[in-house]
């Protein structure tokens, strides 16, 4: 009969790991046009000097992006699938893996990253410092890192969102890429088709 006890009070010591797919389609946009240093600059200050992601500084960066055209920006589909493990009881992130068809030969897997629980869901975000060198292309410089994916508990949602601007180090103009990632779609419990 001890035996039975000291089973049934190890069993709610393990939590239960949900493990969720989302796949998610939209748009990877690159340009290599560069802006005059008005919006862009005042937001790279932000983001050195806060060291974290603000309303003010995401406002001045949307703000830059608006500086360019339409045309200017090259657009391709993106297809985009997330594979978030869950603790189901507490409702809290465990990890994240993502992959991008095309895949942005400027994402850093090695980006450093956060998370975020929030009442309607998890946040992971993947940045990098305004001013390293990028790992994988180290003739370039980072002006803006940030990846962001999240769930919604409520609505069953997948999205991610990113920028990524570069600077050539050796101060070429029109070659610095800014890559632009929105996609969202639906999720659902990870389980085996075949």
């Amino acid at each position: 009969m001890r035996f039975l006890f000291l089973i049934f009070l190890a069993v709610p010591a393990f939590s239960e790991t949900s493990k969720i797919l989302c796949e998610l389609n939209g748009t990877y946009s690159i340009t290599y046009k560069d802006i005059k240093k008005t919006y862009l600059s005042e937001g790279i200050e932000l983001f050195k000097n806060l060291a974290r992601q603000t309303q003010q500084s995401l406002f001045l960066l949307q703000r830059a992006k608006t500086s360019f055209a339409e045309e200017d920006w090259n657009k391709d589909n993106l297809y985009t699938v997330q594979y978030w493990a869950i603790d189901s009881e507490k409702e809290s992130f465990k990890s994240l893996t993502h992959t991008l068809d095309p895949s942005p030969v400027w994402i850093n897997p090695e980006a450093s990253w956060s998370s975020d629980k929030s009442d309607t869901g998890i946040t992971v975000t993947h940045s990098m410092e305004a001013g390293d060198i990028h790992p994988l292309f180290p003739d370039y410089t980072v002006d803006v890192y940030r990846v962001i994916n999240t769930f919604n508990w409520y609505t069953g949602k997948g999205k991610i969102s990113g920028d990524i601007w570069l600077n050539k180090i050796d101060g070429s103009v029109n070659r610095n890429p800014k890559v632009e990632i929105q996609a969202s779609g639906a999720c659902e419990p990870q389980k085996k088709k075949f």
